[in-house]
C-alpha cells in the first residue's frame, strides 16, 4: 500500500502521471524508488521510455486507488 507521503510526493508530480511530460532526474529517481517499495523489484531509471511507461502506468493505479480510501 502507497505511504502518505508517497502519495503526497506523486499528487504534487501529478501531470507526470496523466501526460507525457519531461521528468527532473529526482522526480524519475523517486518515482522509481516508489514502484520498487510497492512491487519489491529493484528497476533503476536507465532512460528507457518504454521501462518508465510500465513505472508510471503502475503508480497512476496506486494513486488513483489511493484517493478512494
Amino acid at each position: 500500500m502507497m505511504t502518505a507521503e508517497e502519495f503526497e510526493f506523486i499528487d504534487k508530480h501529478e501531470i507526470v502521471l496523466r501526460v507525457s511530460h519531461s521528468v527532473t532526474k529526482e522526480t524519475k529517481q523517486r518515482f522509481y524508488e516508489i514502484y520498487n517499495r510497492l512491487t519489491g523489484e529493484s528497476k533503476r531509471p536507465n532512460g528507457c521510455g518504454r521501462c518508465f511507461m510500465q513505472v508510471n502506468k503502475l503508480l497512476r493505479h496506486y494513486y488513483i486507488n489511493y484517493q478512494k480510501i
